[in-house]
Parts: structure tokens; sequence; C-alpha cells
């Protein structure tokens, strides 16, 4: 199963309301040996707010490291990605270029680590739970903002897409994440969506074929969360027409020069 993948594209889809301020690097490569981070997310400009919970902590660069459904997360794992901060800000263009101030990192699983948790309660460290699904480390030995995030638990309105993203999916989250992926229309995002999509039908096959054989489930689920689909449409709609828009004017533009 290529979890891994479908969790960027899941991330990309979850920040989506501000996918023009940030930039994705899939795997960044630390050094030329094969060292990467899973998926580093850099905001263009600092003082931008992302409106998600997962990206509230965020600060200029922000370090993902993701767990899929058969691997385990636990101390080694925090210091194993504190490490791959470490590095990612020594390695800046020039002395400093990269502030420790502007690093925060995530991680991220379907279930709740309850080891590591533990564990760094008793190191000292100091844990909240400000969201559904999200804990704050805070503490001496956190160098920078830490934040794990618990899949499973984050609320399933606004996080459909890393929610879903793991086995024993349910008929009904199955049904609401199909009729969703409905509202994505342009063409980047598409591709995230079919990314995640194929994932999670996978890790899913015997929900999935159920479904296929209740489409009266499905199309009542449709007509429930209707008003919420169609205002998701018009505003992929909305951006669309936004962007073709800005496309045509700068080939306008372009097309003054050369002639």
């Amino acid at each position: 199963m290529q979890w891994h993948p479908a969790f960027c594209s899941a991330v990309k889809l979850e920040l989506r309301k501000n996918k023009d301020d940030l930039i994705y690097e899939k795997e960044h490569n630390l050094n030329s040996k094969p060292i990467q981070i899973d998926f580093l997310v850099i905001k263009k400009q600092k003082e931008i707010i992302i409106t998600n919970d997962i990206g509230k902590i965020f600060r200029k660069y922000n370090i993902m490291e993701y767990k899929s459904p058969e691997d385990a997360m636990n101390i080694d794992t925090y210091y194993n990605t504190l490490g791959y901060a470490c590095l990612y800000k020594s390695y800046g263009e020039n002395v400093d270029s990269i502030s420790e101030d502007d690093i925060t990192i995530s991680l991220v699983r379907d279930s709740k680590p309850a080891g590591l948790l533990r564990h760094m309660e008793k190191s000292g460290m100091h844990i909240t739970n400000p969201y559904h699904g999200i804990f704050y480390i805070t503490g001496s030995r956190c160098l920078f903002p830490v934040q794990i995030i618990v899949s499973n638990d984050l609320d399933s309105e606004e996080h459909i897409w890393l929610k879903s993203l793991k086995r024993g999916l349910n008929e009904n989250d199955a049904c609401k994440l199909l009729i969703k992926s409905q509202a994505f229309n342009m063409k980047c995002e598409r591709s995230d969506v079919d990314s995640v999509l194929s994932v999670i039908i996978t890790a899913n096959e015997d929900v999935f074929k159920k479904l296929r054989r209740n489409l009266r489930m499905f199309e009542a689920l449709k007509e429930l969360i209707k008003d919420e689909l169609e205002a998701d449409m018009a505003k992929c709609k909305e951006e669309s027409i936004a962007k073709g828009m800005a496309e045509g004017k700068a080939e306008g533009r372009a097309l003054k020069y050369t002639l």
C-alpha cells in the first residue's frame, strides 16, 4: 500500500483554502545521501494564517512525518524527525538563513500513540489537546513547536481526507468521501483527490463493493449533504473561473508584447 503519496495529497486537500500561500515538497532531500523528510510545507509569507486546525501551528517551514497504519510511532520517531528539523535548519544557504523560530514539526498517525505521549509526559514535556485529534507538545526538550495529529480522532466534517486515510472505514464516511470528491474539478486538486481515493478504496475494498450494491444509501446521503456539496462545487467553479481569467489576462499581455 502506497500510503505516503496519498497522505501528501490528503494534507494538500486539507489545506486547500490556503493553497496559493503554500509550497509543498514531497520527500525533501536533506543532502546527497537518502535522508528525506516525508512532507515539507512552506508558507510563502510568514504572516499568512492557516485556517485549518492542522495548520494553525505552522510557521515558515513545516516538517511533517507520517506513519502509515502498519508503522509504529514512538519516542525514536520524534527524535528522528527532530534530527531532520535540525539538519534542515543547518542546511540553509547562509548562516542562520533558516531561523529555528520558523520551523515546526508534525507527527501524523491514524491511531493515538499512547506510549509516545506517556514517554513525553514522563520526560517533562507538556501536552495539551486544543482540537479533536491534535496534541501540542511543549517544554525544554522541544527545540521547535511540535504537534501530534491522530487522524482517527479528527472531526470527520472538517478533516474527511486525513480521517479517511485508513483501514476500517465505515459505509457512512465512505459515502461522504465519494460525494465530497465530486466537488473537485480543477486538474491539480482532482489529481490529489484521485491519489487519496485510490489508496482508501484499495484499503477498504469490501466497503466500497458494498456501496456499489447499495446505491439507494449513496443517493440518500448525497441528498442529505446536498447544500454543502453545492457550496463546495460553487467555490471550486469560482476558483476555476478566477484562475482562467488570470491566465487569460497573462496570455493577453504576453501576446501584446510579441506583436
